[in-house]
């Protein structure tokens, strides 16, 4: 069987690729391809105030925006992580995130809920590129030993750009209009696509590829039938939905029960992202130093620690000082929505150098179902029941997929 080069020998670089630091440009652009996709998820919560009192919504309706995001996504995730497998990374990436902006901006023509939702969808369904996109950027380009930064970087991109739409829609959207913000935001997405399409290059020719010679349900089946993959992806289902809820109804949660104005809430959503940044690299450097290596007992530490910022929330009174509430935010946005930088790497070094894509396509599919159906129950339950009961539930769905981490196999390097 023909082998991929490993980057120690690989092949002589020449013109952008010969260049001294062009592994830092190639982390510079899976940060844009992984974070540039997310915006349409994550970066898209900072309209929901907006949205809602312009076409006066419930907050079960909220959650079907989200949910119509990432339930678009797990129709494609498997497809789309296969594809880029076997047919490489740049043009795939690029044309289609250039795409994904273009479909941002023509929010400024939904004149309905409908039309919302049908955008929402087309939004989702290009998605799923983004994360083994950028994952395989890194693992083409960058050398092992720095690997592992390099992939929590990546990740990083997420919340960094996630950060700068918190604190950018709400003021453009209250000086000029939510569809004007959403051009803005559709315009930047389209812009990082075209810059990986000008600047990244394929590393290995496709015919090079292991995945060529891999049909889709083949290279599917190699992964699904893989136990610890398979417990792996089970201890992130209630983990990856939980933070998608909490994301999407963090500034309704600040301004329907604490009062909290909707600019400060997009101030404190932003608070939590840079926090998230931080740690999504930290928590990766931990298990690289601290752990030697092992991403378990880091993701049982993260995984317990989000359950605790969860129940914080539950408890949260009315009233809350505006510093106590940075410092929520802090928490969650080093818990919450962190801990996924180190599960990602786990899940990349259980399937193999060749099967990145495959398998981060599919477990893609796997939890974007949790994602699908955690904002509008979580959403339904506050509704009914109030926002403490619907925080306390997710605690109790979290503590029981960590129970999944513990009989997960790591691979001894």
């Amino acid at each position: 069987m023909q082998q991929r080069p490993s980057n120690s020998e690989a092949e002589p670089r020449q013109g952008i690729t010969g260049a001294k630091r062009y592994p830092l440009i190639v982390i510079a652009l899976a940060v844009l391809s992984h974070g540039g996709y997310s915006l349409s998820g994550q970066g898209f919560t900072p309209f929901y105030p907006f949205i809602r009192d312009d076409f006066s919504l419930t907050n079960t309706q909220i959650g079907f925006i989200t949910g119509a995001i990432f339930g678009a996504a797990t129709l494609t995730s498997a497809g789309f992580g296969w594809a880029l497998d076997r047919f490489g990374t740049r043009i795939l990436s690029g044309a289609l995130l250039v795409l994904s902006g273009l479909v941002v901006a023509s929010l400024y023509f939904a004149s309905s809920f409908l039309l919302i939702l049908v955008v929402a969808a087309a939004m989702g369904s290009l998605r799923p590129v983004g994360h083994p996109a950028g994952a395989k950027m890194v693992v083409d380009w960058i050398a092992p030993l720095r690997r592992g930064t390099a992939m929590s970087i990546k990740q990083a991109g997420n919340p960094a750009l996630g950060a700068l739409a918190a604190a950018a829609v709400p003021p453009i959207a209250i000086a000029f209009g939510w569809r004007v913000a959403a051009v803005a935001l559709g315009l930047f997405i389209a812009l990082a696509g075209a810059a990986i399409l000008a600047f990244y290059r394929d590393r290995y020719p496709v015919s090079g590829r292991q995945g060529e010679r891999t049909s889709f349900f083949a290279g599917m089946g190699r992964v699904i039938r893989n136990r610890d993959i398979s417990l792996a992806i089970v201890f992130g289902f209630p983990l990856v939905g939980s933070q998608v809820a909490m994301l999407t109804y963090f500034i309704l949660f600040l301004n329907d029960e604490l009062g909290v104005s909707v600019v400060v809430a997009g101030g404190l959503l932003a608070v939590l992202q840079v926090s998230n940044i931080v740690m999504r690299i930290g928590w990766g450097v931990i298990s690289d130093t601290l752990s030697g290596g092992r991403r378990k007992p880091v993701l049982l530490v993260s995984s317990l620690a989000t359950a605790g910022m969860i129940l914080v929330m539950a408890l949260l009174p009315d009233g809350t000082p505006t510093w106590a509430l940075v410092l929520v935010a802090i928490g969650l946005g080093g818990t919450v929505t962190s801990w996924v930088s180190v599960h990602s790497t786990l899940l990349a070094e259980l399937s193999g150098p060749t099967q990145v894509g495959t398998t981060l396509g599919y477990a893609s599919t796997v939890q974007r179902a949790s994602i699908v159906l955690a904002p509008p129950l979580f959403g339904l339950v506050a509704d009914t029941a109030g926002y403490q009961v619907a925080w306390l539930g997710m605690v109790g769905a979290m503590l029981m997929g960590i129970a999944f981490l513990f009989p997960v196999r790591e691979r001894r390097s």
